[in-house]
């Protein structure tokens, strides 16, 4: 039984088509939709800088693909079941010690958190920073986190009050309202994501920051609550990554404005200090790159150790039958074929014709009535073919 040429290619194309569809099935899972970044937005701890003042950034956060959820009790056992990433606005309140136990079992889980403190505010104690209290959390021994909110340790009141970063020179209507140009092009939040270039923020400072973000400007000094202001022997960081021991894989990025992404209207600004110059950039960024392991994570490994062979087997078989086809297209039969002129090919039809016609030598002699038989079924052909 003879294969056609057309069958040939056939089962080449089918080959092909199966390999194909494996390749695809195969990388195909590593696009499947993994479980969304869990973000927890704390409320419980006094927080002037609730779900109604970060609206905007939190429809961003959902806009993501994350899910938000808010805590309005004291942490506990269950607080971050299934939680990836904790968020804490300036506090108000004292975060306890039974609390912090369940951030440090948390963070040692490899998580991420977001602490945003606020600089000191004489004039409005909703405002005012609480460094402090986020620095509880940030001396935990095994976290091996160096830095932390600058704080007035001399302060004779129980509290211990934070600084304020200003610049009298280049601001944005106040000596506190800071502009910012991003000159960090080496941390992922910085290059692999949106492309921040200025802030606008209110803040206090980060000291022993190793991992800094966002700086003060050269013009930049802080300034305390009491004595004269303070710089640092390296720049003022305002907004830090917090550093890693050996063992602590989680990951934690500390800012010193709760404000710069909130939702409140500001006369010099114009607008919120949210949309203000890159701040909802920078947020987005951060929670981008905070979700960024957790994400990772997420992604199942495609399993196509079993599958190599039939995928080398249903290649190779595809390349033999595609070569197959292709010599046996270009051999064919054996026969050459003739091109001839219209009006040759319809002589020699018309002499095949008259070759019927004429009495073959040695033959009996046709009588009188079969040659006029055979001259009417001639006839009766030419007519049909007009």
């Amino acid at each position: 039984m003879s294969i056609s040429i057309k069958h040939i290619l056939f089962c080449s194309f089918l080959c092909v088509l199966v390999t194909v569809n494996y390749v695809v099935g195969v990388n195909g899972t590593i696009f499947e939709a993994e479980d969304p970044p869990i973000v927890l937005f704390d409320e419980s701890h006094g927080q002037f800088f609730n779900r109604t003042l970060y609206s905007q950034a939190i429809a961003d956060l959902e806009d993501l693909g994350m899910t938000v959820v808010f805590n309005k009790a004291e942490f506990n056992a269950t607080t971050f079941e299934g939680v990836d990433i904790l968020i804490i606005t300036d506090p108000q309140e004292s975060i306890s010690f039974k609390e912090r136990i369940h951030v440090r079992d948390y963070l040692l889980e490899e998580k991420s958190m977001l602490l945003l403190a606020n600089p000191l505010a004489e004039t409005n104690d909703t405002l005012d920073g609480h460094g402090d209290y986020l620095n509880y959390i940030l001396n935990e021994q095994e976290f091996g986190i160096l830095a932390r909110y600058w704080t007035e340790d001399i302060s004779p009141q129980l509290r211990k009050p934070s600084d304020v970063v200003k610049n009298d020179f280049v601001n944005a209507g106040k000596p506190e309202y800071l502009i910012l140009e991003i000159n960090n092009t080496e941390h992922e939040i910085f290059t692999d994501y949106e492309n921040v270039s200025t802030i606008i923020t209110t803040t206090c400072s980060i000291r022993n920051a190793r991992d800094e973000l966002v700086v003060g400007s050269t013009e930049a000094y802080a300034d305390p609550p009491y004595g004269d202001p303070h710089t640092f022997s390296t720049n003022i960081a305002v907004f830090a990554i917090g550093g890693r021991a050996e063992n602590f894989n989680g990951r934690v990025a500390m800012g010193g404005s709760s404000t710069m992404f909130s939702d409140l209207m500001d006369p010099h600004l114009g607008t919120t200090w949210y949309e203000a110059a890159d701040n909802s950039k920078l947020w987005r960024n951060v929670l981008k790159w905070l979700s960024a392991e957790i994400q990772e994570d997420n992604i199942p490994t495609p399993d196509d150790g079993p599958y190599i062979p039939f995928l080398l087997s249903i290649t190779v078989l595809a390349i033999i039958f595609l070569i197959g086809g292709i010599t046996l297209f270009m051999i064919g039969s054996g026969q050459q074929v003739t091109v001839l002129k219209v009006k040759q090919a319809v002589e020699d039809k018309d002499f095949k014709e008259e070759s019927k016609d004429k009495p073959i030598p040695g033959s009996p002699k046709q009588s009188k009535r079969d040659r006029r038989l055979q001259q009417i079924q001639k006839h009766t052909k030419s007519s049909k073919r007009k």
